[in-house]
């Protein structure tokens, strides 16, 4: 009961958000930080040093220091708002596969970052919190914001059924997320949560057998089931009515939105968050990018010095600040993904994230023998620009050597194609001042997941 009545107050709270002129929306969004601030000063030790001698009243946001992950990492214990929680007991308490998806303490859903960008890290969220990130879903699927999605039918055999793709062999947040959906939830629509670390023919039998109208999962696993639809290994017909494809944990890509609308006739909606903020933006039906979810957020995009980026650039990275959940608060986040900011769709209060790069970004150190750093997103900036490619992987095969693995789009030749994909490899890496290292360019006909995460990593380290 106690679920269901908070789901209903964020219900609430999300619609009147979403109805906000844009200084109103901002004003909400101030006093909701002032908030977290003030409430992080009295029970965390960390903040309570790190905001000492600010006006918690007047300062500004940039006035707060930035939290990188190392300082998380750190100070983890003196972070955390509440003494049950404890990075040691976290850990125990996730090392027993059972208590995947269960509230800890009948109060937090924990679950473990990935560590593919670093170490993983135990992530306690208020489930009230977790309940706010499901009522955001839940409100905002209508094209215009003053207007509510229509309710899913009460009646069990017309439910939504949902095809959830997570990485249930760890105890990840999308795992979690569907284990920890409330009841209420249930009776509106029919979650099926599917492995993607799952053999590729045993994925593909579960959606023959769950004939779902809903695909959600990460964006590279979509590619691969719209290649296999198209082959004809896949037999799935999404409705035209009620029918969608949304995608989050890795890239949408150009080449991914083509092969969705040739196999599903379906535009797929993208997503961006991250483990230790949940849900930060979304694109719903008929909106042409992404909108921030600054009711839940304040995410922000700064320059190396984090300052402001001026607006309409591409920032150097961004700063979140969830604004719901205090098990685990974080003012002023550093994540290493690069944004560009739009204005608000029309009639809606909420800024638009027009490009995001960065995500699953690597670092490649080569050895020529001189030692280089070069960063992967530069190698995809190339491929925006490389419309016959659907799929794609940088794989460092040694220490000096580069392989670009590349799926076509149905009807494309090669020969067509390599030329221009080698010459802009080449400049690629020539800018990025690795002129020694040589690559390989790799025609193949699909890319192997990562066994741990269930997503095609799009740059790939040397692990030697």
């Amino acid at each position: 009961m106690f679920r269901t009545w908070n789901l209903y107050r964020a219900a609430k709270a999300v619609r009147h958000a979403q109805r906000l002129s844009r200084p109103e929306m901002l004003a909400l969004q101030e006093r909701r930080w002032r908030a977290l601030a003030h409430r992080v000063f009295a029970t965390s030790p960390f903040y309570r040093r790190r905001l000492a001698g600010l006006d918690l009243d007047c300062c500004a946001l940039s006035d707060i220091p930035v939290l990188t992950k190392a300082e998380l990492l750190a100070h983890w214990d003196e972070i955390v708002s509440d003494p049950r929680l404890k990075w040691d007991a976290l850990h125990e308490y996730l090392h027993d596969p059972r208590n995947w998806g269960r509230l800890y303490h009948g109060r937090w859903m924990v679950s473990m970052t990935s560590g593919t960008s670093g170490a993983a890290i135990p992530i306690p969220h208020e489930i009230t919190a977790v309940d706010w990130n499901n009522a955001v879903y839940a409100v905002r699927q209508h094209p215009e914001a003053g207007k509510q999605a229509a309710s899913p039918s009460l009646f069990f055999n017309r439910r939504p059924v949902v095809a959830a793709l997570v990485c249930s062999s760890a105890p990840t947040v999308s795992a979690s997320m569907v284990a920890t959906r409330p009841l209420i939830g249930s009776l509106m629509c029919d979650y099926r949560p599917i492995n993607v670390t799952s053999p590729w023919h045993e994925i593909i039998d579960h959606l023959h057998q769950i004939r779902p109208t809903v695909i959600a999962g990460y964006a590279s696993l979509v590619g691969r089931l719209a290649q296999a639809k198209l082959d004809g290994t896949l037999r799935l017909e999404l409705p035209a009515q009620g029918g969608a494809i949304v995608t989050g944990g890795d890239s949408l890509t150009p080449g991914i939105r083509s092969l969705c609308r040739q196999a599903f006739g379906i535009e797929p909606l993208n997503g961006y968050g991250c483990g230790e903020t949940l849900g930060i933006a979304r694109q719903w039906q008929g909106m042409e990018h992404m909108a921030v979810f600054e009711d839940m957020v304040v995410f922000e995009a700064v320059e190396r010095d984090e300052s402001e980026s001026p607006s309409g650039t591409l920032s150097d990275h961004a700063l979140a600040t969830p604004l719901m959940d205090t098990a685990l608060p974080l003012l002023r986040y550093r994540i290493d993904d690069r944004v560009r900011f739009g204005p608000p769709q029309e009639g809606w209060p909420f800024k638009a994230i027009l490009e995001l790069s960065g995500r699953g970004n690597m670092t490649y150190l080569f050895s020529v023998p001189e030692k280089l750093v070069f960063v992967g997103t530069q190698l995809l900036s190339v491929m925006e620009y490389q419309p016959l490619v659907a799929l794609y992987q940088f794989c460092q095969t040694g220490p000096s050597t580069l392989e670009g693995r590349f799926v076509l789009q149905p009807g494309a030749e090669a020969s067509a194609v390599q030329p221009g994909l080698e010459a802009s490899i080449r400049q690629c890496l020539n800018e990025g001042g690795c002129s020694k290292v040589s690559y390989q360019v790799k025609f193949v006909q699909h890319l192997e997941a990562d066994p741990r995460t269930g997503k095609v990593e799009q740059n790939v380290p040397f692990k030697g």
